[in-house]
């Protein structure tokens, strides 16, 4: 998944319209939180189970990827110093700091709390909330949901306000964390549609500003879905 805010906002609003069974019309982009369901009174939040600095340092990999050392920033050496892996002269990966706090569990509890602080704070109070949250694990074969929703729920039990509903994104399967039910219900992807719901959200993302205000089913209307057909 990319690390453009934007475009992982549109892709959570679509992959809920095509494969949430309780979804109804229409997001609307808002702020604090990222999209408000008027018809569902459900404010729902985007956000990525990363710690502060890892979109930073992916950013930095990617830019900067078998690079020689002297084509790196000074900043960048100042920076990340003896975590520069470099192999034949030059660079290829920066390495963690602190292999304690790298799995996909302990990032996706930071990112939750401080969701959930923001929940609390400054967002836009709905009849219900929802938070999507991209996990980053190293093999989607061994997440372990069930912790991570208890981990979540026992957290939520020192707030006034809560998330009903956190979608948990891992790429093939998408978990929807129910808090009102106290259940857990995968969404597996078909075959294709994790391809089909990039594509439809990188269309949407350049159709617009996506100020304010601006519904999902509106765009999609408007402009045809991603698959490359305009109307």
């Amino acid at each position: 998944m990319a690390y453009e805010k934007l475009l992982n906002e549109i892709y959570a609003v679509v992959s809920l319209k095509y494969l949430w069974r309780e979804y109804q019309p229409s997001f609307v982009k808002s702020e604090a939180p990222d999209w408000i369901n008027e018809t569902m009174n459900l404010g729902l939040e985007v956000s990525q189970a990363l710690l502060p600095d890892d979109g930073q340092t992916k950013n930095f990999i990617d830019q900067y990827l078998g690079c020689r050392r002297e084509e790196l920033p000074p900043a960048a050496l100042e920076r990340y110093g003896e975590r520069l892996n470099f192999y034949n002269g030059r660079f290829w990966a920066v390495l963690p700091d602190d292999l304690e706090h790298q799995d996909y569990l302990y990032k996706a509890q930071y990112r939750f709390d401080k969701k959930l602080e923001k929940l609390n704070t400054s967002y836009q109070q709905k009849r219900y909330n929802g938070l999507y949250l991209f996990l980053h694990p190293a093999d989607e074969c061994s997440i372990d949901v069930q912790r991570l929703f208890e981990a979540m729920g026992q957290r939520q039990k020192a707030f006034a306000q809560q998330f009903d509903w956190v979608f948990l994104d891992c790429v093939k399967v998408i978990y929807v964390c129910n808090y009102m039910k106290h259940t857990i219900e995968p969404i597996i992807l078909p075959p294709n549609a994790k391809n089909f719901l990039s594509t439809e959200a990188e269309f949407l993302r350049y159709c617009g500003e996506w100020e304010d205000g601006v519904s999902l089913e509106e765009v999609t209307d408007l402009f045809g879905h991603g698959n490359g057909v305009k109307m």
